[in-house]
């Protein structure tokens, strides 16, 4: 009987100690997914706040208008011959976004992320339930702008002519020494206006 009690006695510890690695393993492997698709999302909305916050303080400052970047030529019979913009005022309008984007999502630092303890577990019943655990990410954004013209027809001899603000932001999400970089994109109408009158085919089909 002692020399079983001499084998049951490490066995037992043995299977604890496996137990106990293949817990930590398995907590440890779902604190990484879930931290994963958490920081995603968290990017994503940090990136689309920051992008309202820098565009509006850009716009207020410029106070820009259709006619201040858009100007047209016309032929001697009053129809319009071409359609230009201002790329120089649009380019610098389009870096202090991107600058006062990033200075946004920078100026945030040292995010935390919480989530209940028993959502690691991966049951529907025990959602919610138990201590939060908590996270934190540094996250920093990099912003480049672009501008896209876009026509359509909008009635008889009426074009709709839009200038979008294409924004892509790439936050780079930094934890534990990873860096995972999150990408947003947004597409925003910053001027419109409706020509009247005959214009170009290549114009209305642009």
């Amino acid at each position: 009987m002692k020399r079983r009690r001499k084998i049951i006695v490490p066995t037992v510890a043995v299977v604890l100690l496996l137990s106990a690695v293949g817990i930590f393993l398995f907590l440890e492997i779902r604190v990484k997914s879930v931290r994963d698709e958490l920081s995603v999302l968290e990017a994503n909305t940090v990136a689309s706040s920051a992008l309202t916050a820098g565009l509006t303080e850009a716009l207020d400052d410029y106070k820009l208008n259709y006619s201040d970047v858009v100007s047209f030529t016309y032929g001697e019979n009053g129809n319009i011959k071409s359609l230009s913009t201002d790329i120089i005022t649009l380019n610098t309008l389009g870096n202090e976004i991107g600058t006062n984007t990033d200075e946004y999502i920078n100026e945030i630092g040292t995010h935390e992320i919480s989530l209940p303890f028993s959502s690691l577990l991966g049951v529907q019943l025990l959602s919610g339930i138990g201590p939060d655990l908590s996270f934190y990410v540094t996250m920093r954004g990099i912003t480049s702008t672009n501008f896209e013209n876009k026509f359509e027809a909008a009635g008889v001899n009426q074009t709709r002519h839009q200038i979008f603000l294409c924004v892509t932001i790439k936050t780079h999400v930094i934890f534990g020494g990873k860096v995972n970089i999150v990408e947003y994109n947004s597409e925003i109408c910053i001027a419109e206006s409706i020509i009247v009158g005959v214009t170009p085919n290549t114009f209305a089909n642009f």
